[in-house]
């Protein structure tokens, strides 16, 4: 570990199946605002199968003064591989509450400020993570296209991002898209060696029924499977919004050469966009994360009817969705 410092296609029709991990999780909309938990810490850093969380300090840094290494430092992984354009991240505090990242997020002819990142995980089949997010008042989606990406999410091998084609590796981050109504909503954002949604480009996989709040944190987990081999289409995904699940989808061939498929990065991205100016917000936004926690885990299938087909509520439910432009 480096010694860190103190401050340290073209579209197509797309059905997501909705499914449960188990007989008491349910689908519907959380009443009540999610509030970050100021307790989110792992019991033992060393070991490796539990839960680890970005231990951030509680102080306020301002913009300019965190780094990779502060990064590096928090996460308690060996080797954070890189974090772009740090100077547009700062530590902020919530009354009563946990300490936040806080990002700003500035217009330019691509979109926004990039801000991405990446970090070394122990290797498994299957990863969650978990992270408070929380949009500040007057957030814009960004301009005529209204997409952007947001927040941490999950890779393995080669972790493929930017319309790269590579089948040695994959990776699933989330997107907002905008409704162009003012209000957007979320996707999981896959690059796996089966995507056709928009090649050379990631697909989407809608969450369901969840509209991205503006102005109140919301809770936001992803769980990736990766295939068993690289020969088979066995990975999986799912999302779950305020502890709701919103996004099951199964049968992904996220990796299809390379050495054995596992989640081995943690990665980070936020910014509008992207490759031209049609992604940019009309004015600088902000945006802040907070208990982000990942772990190891067991995936356990959901439950299936006699078609095998997955079940919520006795119900099968099927949400169409044409597949997006891209950035």
């Amino acid at each position: 570990m480096r010694t860190a410092s103190s401050h340290p296609v073209p579209s197509i029709l797309l059905s997501v199946l909705i499914g449960v991990m188990g007989s008491k999780a349910v689908l519907a909309d959380s009443s009540e605002e999610w509030i970050p938990d100021a307790n989110a810490t792992p019991a033992n850093p060393d070991d490796l199968t539990i839960e680890q969380c970005l231990q951030m300090p509680r102080e306020n840094l301002d913009f300019g003064v965190l780094n990779v290494d502060s990064i590096e430092q928090w996460s308690g992984l060996e080797d954070w591989q890189f974090m772009t354009n740090t100077d547009y991240l700062a530590l902020g505090l919530d009354e009563n509450g946990p300490a936040y990242l806080r990002q700003k997020l500035e217009p330019t002819h691509k979109g926004s400020i990039h801000v991405v990142g990446k970090g070394v995980l122990a290797p498994s089949r299957t990863y969650s993570i978990t992270q408070s997010v929380y949009l500040e008042p007057d957030f814009d989606w960004g301009g005529k296209n209204e997409g952007g990406k947001l927040g941490f999410g999950l890779g393995g091998g080669s972790t493929p991002t930017g319309g790269n084609l590579y089948q040695d590796g994959f990776s699933a981050r989330l997107m907002w898209r905008g409704n162009k109504d003012g209000t957007a909503r979320l996707a999981v954002y896959a690059y796996s060696s089966d995507r056709n949604q928009n090649l050379p480009y990631g697909d989407d996989y809608p969450l369901q029924d969840f509209e991205v709040p503006v102005g109140e944190w919301f809770k936001i987990t992803m769980e990736v499977t990766s295939n068993s081999s690289t020969g088979a289409s066995d990975g999986a995904v799912r999302v779950w919004a305020n502890d709701q699940l919103k996004l099951y989808r199964d049968n992904i061939h996220w990796q299809a050469a390379g050495s054995q498929p596992v989640v081995d990065h943690i990665m980070f991205a936020t910014f509008h966009g992207g490759n031209s100016s049609s992604w940019a917000p009309d004015h600088t936004v902000f945006a802040r994360f907070s208990s982000v926690c990942w772990q190891p885990t067991e995936y356990t299938p959901p439950l299936l009817d006699e078609h095998g087909m997955p079940i919520v509520d006795g119900n099968m439910l099927v949400q169409h969705v044409d597949g997006p432009s891209h950035p």
